[in-house]
């Protein structure tokens, strides 16, 4: 899949046009999103769409790309060192119970909802592999084919927990599980990289 620029201008109307992405996503099929959908209800011009974007794919990459890299441990804290368990299960509650974690995970859960599409699954699976590589500071091109499978079967489990969670959630309402609950799952999740995915030796703070 080409990647769009990351690196436009008018942050306001590519951020207007990202939420419409969503909204729209929860209404109906991604097939049936069109760019006219996305311009009206954006309220921005063909043109502004066109400067930013080739196509729709290329606007649904950059949605899921920055919902992807608003994790708490994406983020990290800027020091460029692998956060060992031990932080992340000190900080991980606090992180992953806020309104923007919430409506992330909310997001997210729409990429194996009823509505969407292997376009947006193959966007999901690069973003989020790419990400758990930059949370191990791990060069892309270095990467041994254990730790490239094993990579893949971590972001194949996220995406099941996603669906799972969307389940849940319909079943059970807005929050299907506790936040003790959520913490643990994330807790266990980062233990399965660390464990498999980095170097001896890596740095880790």
């Amino acid at each position: 899949m080409p990647r769009p620029r990351l690196d436009c201008d008018t942050p306001s109307a590519i951020e207007r046009m990202i939420d419409t992405f969503w909204q729209l996503l929860g209404e109906r099929k991604y097939r049936n999103i069109t760019v006219t959908d996305i311009v009206r209800r954006a309220s921005v011009n063909r043109n502004s769409f066109y400067y930013h974007f080739n196509k729709l794919e290329d606007l649904a990459y950059r949605a899921i790309h920055e919902e992807v890299n608003r994790s708490p441990l994406v983020q990290g804290d800027g020091t460029g060192t692998v956060p060992d368990l031990q932080h992340w299960r000190k900080h991980v509650g606090e992180l992953i119970s806020t309104e923007d974690e919430r409506r992330r995970t909310k997001r997210l859960t729409m990429i194996v909802g009823p509505n969407t599409d292997p376009v947006l699954y193959q966007a999901f699976h690069d973003n989020e592999r790419e990400a758990l590589l930059k949370v191990l500071a791990r060069d892309p091109e270095d990467v041994d084919p254990r730790t490239d499978l094993m990579l893949d079967f971590i972001v194949g489990g996220i995406m099941g927990i996603l669906s799972r969670w969307l389940q849940m959630n319909e079943r059970h309402g807005d929050d299907p599980l506790a936040d003790d609950d959520a913490e643990a799952i994330a807790i266990r999740v980062y233990a399965l990289l660390l464990e498999n995915c980095l170097p001896s030796g890596k740095n880790r703070k």
